[in-house]
């Protein structure tokens, strides 16, 4: 016998046996280092839809704002689009209109001055009526 041999006899008895069991799995059968347990999954850089989506809404582009050129995201030139067909009245342009002001807290209910609600009629048509009635 070596003293090589006599050295690897000594280590095997005096590590105790690697616990095996849930979440600890024999040392032969773990992920070395550098090997991926998903070899085939998402490829790096990959992009989740929301994040093509906003890519795509703040990329530039170019406006003619009468002789003026503007760069504006494509977001703002979507929303400029929506405002400018709700003014000439178009209903659908008016509905997102409202939906994407109410989505932007636009219509939150804040500190009011107004305390009291009162209805007050100036004239009664019913009056009137019954003079010309009785004369």
């Amino acid at each position: 016998m070596s003293i090589t041999d006599v050295d690897d006899d000594a280590e095997q008895t005096s590590r105790p046996p690697a616990k095996v069991g849930y979440g600890c799995p024999p040392v032969h059968s773990q992920f070395k280092p550098g090997q991926s347990g998903n070899p085939s999954g998402r490829a790096k850089g990959s992009q989740n839809l929301k994040t093509l989506f906003n890519k795509v809404l703040n990329e530039e582009i170019s406006l003619r704002d009468g002789s003026d050129i503007k760069k504006i995201s494509k977001a703002e030139a979507v929303v400029r689009g929506v405002v400018v067909g709700a003014l000439k009245g178009d209903p659908r342009n008016v509905a997102i209109l409202f939906r994407l002001a109410e989505q932007a807290g636009q219509f939150q209910d804040g500190p009011s001055d107004i305390t009291e609600i009162r209805r007050v009629i100036v004239r009664w048509q019913g009056d009137k009526d019954e003079e010309a009635d009785a004369v």
